[in-house]
C-alpha cells in the first residue's frame, strides 16, 4: 500500500487562484470551526503558524469524511509534517491569499460566536425574569407539595443559568483567542508588504498598488502620477562612510520622504537605493511640485551618522498616467525621466515630457 497524500483540495484551488463557490466557502468555515475547537481543547496556541499547519489536516479529514479522534489527528499531523524542516518549508511556501482567506474565516467565526454570546445573555435575562415570577408565585401559595415543585423549578433554572454563564465565559475566552489570531494574521500581512530595512512598502506591494491604480484609471478615469527616485552617488556613500552608514541613509531617506507625503500616497523601496512613489488624484504640474519639494527637502536635510554628516541628494523622474499606458509603460517612462535627471547633472527633477523633447 502506497503512502497516502495528505492534502486539502479546496486549499489547492485557493493556491491556483480559482474563484471559490459558496459551497466551498461554507466548507472552509466548517473546517476552521472544527480546527479551532481542536486547538483550544488541546491547548495548542492559536498563532498563525499553527492555524495554517492544522488547517490542512482538518481539511483532509473532513473532505475524506474521516471521523478521527484527537490522538489520530495528531498522528496525521506527524505523518504530514514529520520534521521541523518540513514544517518550515510549508510555512515559507504559504501564499498571501491563504492567510487572507484564513483571516476572513476567523473574522466570520468571531461574528458567529458573538451572536451566540448575545443569545446566551438574552436567554439568561429571560430565565432571571421567569425565576423572579416563579419566586413570587411560590411565596403566594400555601400548598407544600406545590411549593416543593416550584423550588425544584427554581433550582433547575438556576443550574441552567450557571451553565449558560460558564459556556458564555468559555466562548468569550475562545473569541479573544480568535481575535488575537486575526490580529496576528493582519500584522503578518502588513509586515509581508513592507521592506525589511526601510519599513516602507516593498516591491511586491508596489506592484499590487500600481496595478490597482491603473485599473482605477481606466475604470473611472482617476488620475495618478509616478515618481521614481534614486539616491545620487550612493556607491560613493557606501565606499566613504561604510555600508552601515548607507543603510542609515536609506532608512532616514524613507522616513523623510514619507513625512512629506499624504496618507493616501504610496511610497515603496523599488530596489537598492531606488524608491517609487504613487500619487493618486493629482495633476502633472502638482506631481512636479511634489517632486521638487521632495528633492529640496532631501538636499536640506542633515543626514548625520555617528559624528559624520553625510551629504545626500536625489534625482527624480516623473510620469503621469495617460491613455494607452499600462503598469510597465508608466514605470519605463518614469525611469527614463530619472535617467535623464542623472545624465543632466543629478539632484534635479525631470519628466517623461522632458524625455520626449530630448528625443
Amino acid at each position: 500500500m502506497g503512502e497516502r497524500k495528505i492534502e486539502c483540495k479546496v486549499l489547492r484551488r485557493v493556491r491556483e487562484k480559482k474563484k471559490l463557490t459558496p459551497q466551498e466557502l461554507q466548507l472552509i468555515t466548517k473546517i476552521a470551526k472544527e480546527e479551532l475547537k481542536f486547538l483550544a481543547r488541546n491547548n495548542i496556541p492559536l498563532i498563525p503558524e499553527n492555524y495554517i499547519l492544522w488547517f490542512e489536516i482538518f481539511c483532509y479529514a473532513i473532505e475524506n469524511n474521516l471521523n478521527l479522534s484527537d490522538l489520530e489527528l495528531m498522528g496525521l499531523f506527524k505523518e504530514k509534517y514529520p520534521t521541523a524542516q518540513k514544517v518550515e518549508s510549508v510555512l515559507v511556501e504559504v501564499e498571501p491569499e491563504e492567510k487572507e482567506l484564513l483571516k476572513k474565516v476567523a473574522e466570520e467565526i468571531v461574528k458567529e460566536v458573538e451572536e451566540v454570546i448575545e443569545s446566551l445573555e438574552k436567554h439568561n435575562r429571560s430565565l432571571a425574569e421567569k425565576a423572579t415570577s416563579v419566586e413570587e408565585i411560590k411565596e403566594s401559595v400555601s400548598d407544600a407539595s406545590l411549593k416543593q415543585i416550584l423550588e425544584q423549578i427554581l433550582k433547575e433554572v438556576s443550574e441552567i443559568r450557571i451553565q449558560n454563564e460558564e459556556l458564555k465565559k468559555k466562548l468569550e475566552e475562545a473569541n479573544q483567542q480568535i481575535k488575537k489570531l486575526t490580529e496576528e494574521l493582519e500584522r503578518e500581512r502588513r509586515e509581508s508588504s513592507l521592506d525589511f530595512l526601510t519599513r516602507v512598502a516593498n516591491r511586491a506591494s508596489f506592484d499590487r498598488a500600481i496595478s490597482d491604480m491603473v485599473q482605477d484609471f481606466y475604470r473611472r478615469n482617476y488620475p495618478f502620477a509616478l515618481l521614481m527616485i534614486d539616491i545620487d552617488d550612493f556607491k560613493k556613500i557606501n565606499d566613504t562612510y561604510g555600508h552601515q552608514a548607507g543603510d542609515f541613509v536609506l532608512k532616514e531617506l524613507a522616513r523623510l520622504l514619507k513625512s512629506q507625503l499624504r496618507a493616501r500616497d504610496v511610497i515603496a523601496r523599488y530596489g537598492g537605493e531606488e524608491f517609487a512613489i504613487l500619487l493618486p488624484g493629482i495633476t502633472f504640474s502638482q506631481a512636479i511640485r511634489v517632486a521638487e519639494r521632495l528633492r529640496r527637502a532631501v538636499e536640506k536635510h542633515l543626514f548625520r551618522y555617528g559624528d559624520q554628516d553625510i551629504p545626500v541628494t536625489i534625482s527624480v523622474g516623473v510620469a503621469l498616467m495617460r491613455d494607452g499606458l499600462d503598469e510597465t509603460a508608466i514605470v519605463e517612462k518614469a525611469d527614463k525621466a530619472l535617467y535623464l535627471a542623472k545624465r543632466s547633472g543629478k539632484n534635479q527633477v525631470k519628466t517623461d515630457l522632458d524625455v520626449e523633447l530630448e528625443e
